[in-house]
């Protein structure tokens, strides 16, 4: 429950539990946007398939839902793809979450920033780690050079992701021009109908902030036991990853169609 209290004369947002949080046990506490993170895991500096943007930078703890959510779907990426780049693991949230400089979310473990994959000029996989800014075409341009949108990898870590039961992938923020790009590629070489059908509802342009034409942001939702000891998150509560916990809360009784989705789309905040 998030509560509001006074210290030093300071209006404090708190996200409060009634018990104490165990021991050894990884938390993700409150909101994306207002919270905090308790025993945090840290993502090491490089795994199979992915490298750290800023491996001396101390934006590199999640919970244990998030860390193993990038580490499977870069290895999955690298085993598709075994010639090629890593996939570039920007920010994820400070050693006990809290205030980050660079973002009004990644506050609570539970969100990242995932690089884009990207060619050359000639067609070839680059392994540039730079923020690529890519238009409705699939171009970006960066110091007189061009770069395409690698629509293979970029969708197969798409559904490698949403198609992760264990990651509990909420929202994969990413602009409409490059949503529309990975679900055309998706419509013409994916066999699973449930992988695109998870990624048209979860790839989403934030309705404010940045686009999101640089990056993924990943951010992974709440098990059962985390939302009991205070981890928040807000509708929609996406079917495939439904448990018997939701029966006791109220928003999960809202049907996730159309009509619903476009609700929850429009109404929440998804700042970066």
């Amino acid at each position: 429950m998030m509560r509001l209290f006074r210290l030093a004369g300071i209006m404090v947002i708190c996200s409060c539990v009634t018990e104490p949080l165990p021991a050894g046990q990884t938390i993700s506490v409150g909101t994306a946007e207002r919270g905090y993170l308790h025993e945090a895991i840290r993502l090491a500096d490089g795994g199979e398939g992915y490298q750290r943007l800023r491996p001396h930078d101390r934006t590199q703890y999640g919970t244990r839902t998030l860390i193993g959510a990038i580490e499977r779907a870069a290895r999955d990426v690298a085993h598709a793809f075994p010639v090629g780049p890593p996939l570039w693991v920007g920010d994820l949230s400070s050693h006990r979450g809290g205030s980050h400089a660079r973002h009004r979310t990644h506050r609570s473990g539970r969100d990242a920033d995932l690089l884009f994959f990207a060619r050359d000029a000639a067609g070839l996989t680059t392994g540039s780690n730079a923020w690529l800014r890519f238009d409705r075409f699939g171009f970006a341009f960066l110091a007189g050079k061009s770069f395409r949108f690698d629509d293979a990898r970029n969708w197969h870590l798409v559904r490698s992701l949403v198609m992760d039961d264990e990651a509990r992938v909420k929202w994969l923020f990413c602009s409409n021009e490059l949503k529309v790009r990975l679900l055309r590629y998706a419509a013409r070489h994916e066999r699973s109908p449930q992988a695109v059908v998870r990624a048209t509802w979860v790839l989403h342009q934030p309705s404010r902030g940045e686009p999101h034409d640089d990056h993924f942001h990943l951010r992974v939702g709440c098990g059962a036991e985390e939302r009991r000891l205070g981890c928040e998150e807000q509708a929609p509560h996406w079917p495939w990853l439904s448990d018997p916990a939701r029966k006791h809360d109220g928003s999960a009784n809202v049907a996730a169609n159309d009509t619903g989705i476009l609700r929850w789309l429009f109404a929440e905040e998804h700042l970066d």
